[in-house]
């Protein structure tokens, strides 16, 4: 199915008979390329598929079903095999893998029934094919000589390819869903969306070949006991380090910062009522008058020339 996605792609990119038109090269020629970049791309994903998926189906004990991994579209089958049986939900899907086989066939055939015409009418492009410029660019148009069956085949085939691609696109998702559930349950979601919009499956069953199958519910169940057990960590004060930088048996670290036992009571007081702010101690009390010097201590260092205090002022005992 490869091929035909890479070549519908690259004729509408690359249209043979727009390149005509412009002189970049012959219809003929960039079709016959065209055709081999196809053809290469389809090769390359069989060999990466064929050889991950046997290796998967050995170690996952279908060795009878091996032979599938080498035929295009049963390949898609073993994929489903080596899912299981997915559960999405309450929903639980059995043989996803027969049922995106038979989409994939149907898809692949529609994009046959639109490719062939094409391909005809650029080997034979000056009999098959008609360009008219205009204002907006190159009307390309079959000419009256191109057969009527092809030219009923093709439209038929280009509403029929819209129907059966968005089959296909359902089916993939479930099929990928479940593949990747298995062997990359961490980042399935946006494996699944990659191999939607890219023909990339092939490639990431050779990267993971190696993988050890995985029981996707029981590890849905160990990641949230781990998540629960972090949860419990982290809620536990006296564990949190982000909670109590402080190592505040109270864990509130802003509230009561000097870890006072009373907590939000910034007197201190243990009946938790405010007391009145006491006044600050002075630093240079010991040289000042008052209490200290009232008790015997001492006060001002040339209180002895001073008068103050009973001091005496000379050394005869006079008064100043």
């Amino acid at each position: 199915m490869e091929f035909f996605i890479i070549l519908y792609g690259l004729l509408n990119v690359f249209n043979p008979a727009v390149m005509e038109y412009q002189g970049v090269a012959a219809a003929d020629t960039l079709t016959y390329v065209l055709l081999g970049i196809s053809a290469a791309f389809f090769v390359c994903t069989y060999c990466f598929r064929a050889v991950g998926l046997t290796v998967m189906a050995k170690k996952a004990g279908k060795k009878n079903l091996v032979w599938c991994a080498f035929v295009p579209f049963a390949s898609t089958y073993l994929m489903g095999e080596l899912a299981g049986n997915g559960k999405l939900g309450s929903l639980r899907i059995k043989k996803i893998g027969l049922f995106v086989m038979l989409a994939e066939i149907l898809y692949a055939a529609g994009m046959a029934v639109v490719c062939i015409p094409q391909i005809v009418a650029f080997m034979d492009y000056d009999r098959y094919i008609t360009t008219v410029a205009n204002d907006i660019g190159v009307q390309i148009a079959f000419s009256s000589e191109f057969p009527l069956a092809l030219y009923n085949m093709y439209h038929v085939g280009i509403i029929f390819t819209y129907v059966l691609q968005l089959i296909y696109i359902v089916c993939a998702v479930f099929l990928f869903i479940c593949f990747f559930r298995v062997y990359a349950p961490a980042s399935y979601i946006w494996l699944t969306i990659l191999c939607v919009i890219f023909p990339v499956d092939s490639f990431l069953v050779f990267a993971f070949r190696n993988r050890k199958r995985v029981d996707y519910e029981a590890y849905m169940r160990a990641r949230a006991e781990a998540i629960r057990r972090q949860q419990q960590y982290y809620n536990n004060p006296y564990n949190n380090p982000y909670g109590n930088p402080y190592n505040n048996p109270y864990n509130n670290p802003y509230n009561n910062p000097y870890n006072n036992p009373y907590n939000n009571n910034q007197y201190g007081s243990p009946n938790g009522q405010a007391q009145p702010p006491r006044e600050p101690e002075d630093p240079f009390g010991e040289f000042s008058g008052g209490q200290n010097n009232a008790a015997g201590g001492q006060g001002d260092p040339f209180g002895e020339y001073s008068g103050k205090n009973g001091d005496k002022g000379d050394g005869n005992g006079e008064n100043n």
